[in-house]
């Protein structure tokens, strides 16, 4: 900013201060300087913003003997002895305030457009330069043409993913930002994939994925993570109700899994043993224990789980729904000591469950 700048507040003259005319530039002058110069524009039909500027001199009307100006010569300038009348300095220094503020606008004005030029022209050069970009660009342009044709403004999760990563990689790594269809897309990938294809994947495309400590808070957040032993049937509910479905088959299997005990912090429990059954329904947080002994003792009297009873719920879609997905009920550990009457009362709870629903 130069000294001018300094002594002036620019702000005070909107950007359209150019297009100003008639009233409206009266006005603005009035604001800035009074009304006694308003008269004198006015009587010289000087009545826009780019006539003032285009004005050498505003004040050498009064050097002439003219009938109309003897009111505005009494109220502007000092009547000599002589006759001669002398412009008062309140007059010239508020016409030399107003010409300097509206040229130093004129000239920030300039600047800007010229800053704006050569930043285009950078921007023109980089573009040519990468092949990346100009492909960005041409495929940028693709998607808004067929939107144009289609009538639809529907953005596809690739462009999402896209402007992601380009607005991440303009910032810190702590300021990365997730938009709602990369997070829904990092939670899908993270089920499919496991951890490690999960953090292969993130580790290899900065800026498109959140961290794992990101992702677990967006699972905690909307809910996902299930309890070891928990019957899901409100869940069941609302997803059924999304559906818009009451009807659908309920299937339980197992699958073996490697034996292994650990510690659950969010429910304060350990997963990984077999899991106790009453009416064949499982304990839920059953192993809970601040107690060291009382863990040594479930090591050494407990079976590990070796297998993972997995229940599913596969809703029957309604008329105009030609899929849905399935809905996870209820997982636990369990061995192969199961009755065939815990089986039963457990299939008539989930029924009776599931109807009250």
């Amino acid at each position: 900013m130069n000294e001018n700048n300094r002594l002036y507040d620019l702000s005070v003259l909107p950007d359209d201060v150019f297009t100003y005319c008639g009233d409206k530039f009266f006005q603005l002058v009035l604001t800035l300087v009074g009304s006694d110069i308003v008269e004198i524009l006015k009587i010289q039909s000087i009545n826009s913003t780019q006539s003032f500027i285009n004005t050498e001199n505003a004040l050498s009307i009064f050097q002439l003997n003219i009938p109309e100006l003897s009111l505005i010569k009494e109220r502007s300038c000092f009547k000599l002895s002589n006759g001669d009348f002398v412009t008062k300095i309140g007059i010239e220094n508020g016409l030399k305030y107003l010409t300097s503020i509206i040229k130093l606008k004129q000239n920030e004005q300039q600047a800007r457009m010229v800053g704006n030029t050569n930043i285009e022209n950078r921007l023109y050069d980089l573009i040519s330069r990468n092949p990346l970009l100009k492909s960005l660009f041409s495929w940028y342009d693709q998607q808004q043409q067929q939107e144009e044709d289609n009538g639809i403004n529907q953005r596809t999760f690739l462009s999402s993913l896209i402007d992601n990563i380009t607005n991440n990689l303009s910032k810190s790594k702590t300021q990365y930002r997730y938009n709602d269809c990369v997070k829904r897309f990092a939670v899908c990938l993270y089920i499919l994939g496991g951890k490690l294809t999960y953090e292969f994947i993130r580790l290899n495309i900065v800026g498109a994925l959140p961290s794992l400590t990101t992702l677990y808070g967006i699972i905690s957040d909307t809910n996902l993570k299930i309890i070891e032993g928990q019957f899901r049937f409100d869940e069941l509910k609302h997803h059924s109700d999304l559906l818009n479905t009451k009807f659908g088959f309920v299937s339980e299997d197992c699958t073996g899994v490697v034996q292994k005990i650990t510690y659950n912090e969010r429910t304060n429990s350990f997963v990984g043993f077999s899991a106790p059954l009453t009416n064949g329904i499982p304990h839920v947080n059953h192993f809970q224990t601040d107690s060291f002994e009382q863990l040594k003792t479930w090591f050494s009297t407990v079976n590990k789980a070796s297998l993972l009873n997995v229940h599913m719920f596969q809703p029957i879609p309604s008329n105009h729904l030609k899929s849905s997905s399935s809905f996870v009920l209820a997982v636990y550990g369990v061995n192969n000591q199961c009755t065939s009457i815990d089986i039963l009362k457990r299939w008539s709870y989930i029924y009776d469950e599931c109807c009250k629903k």
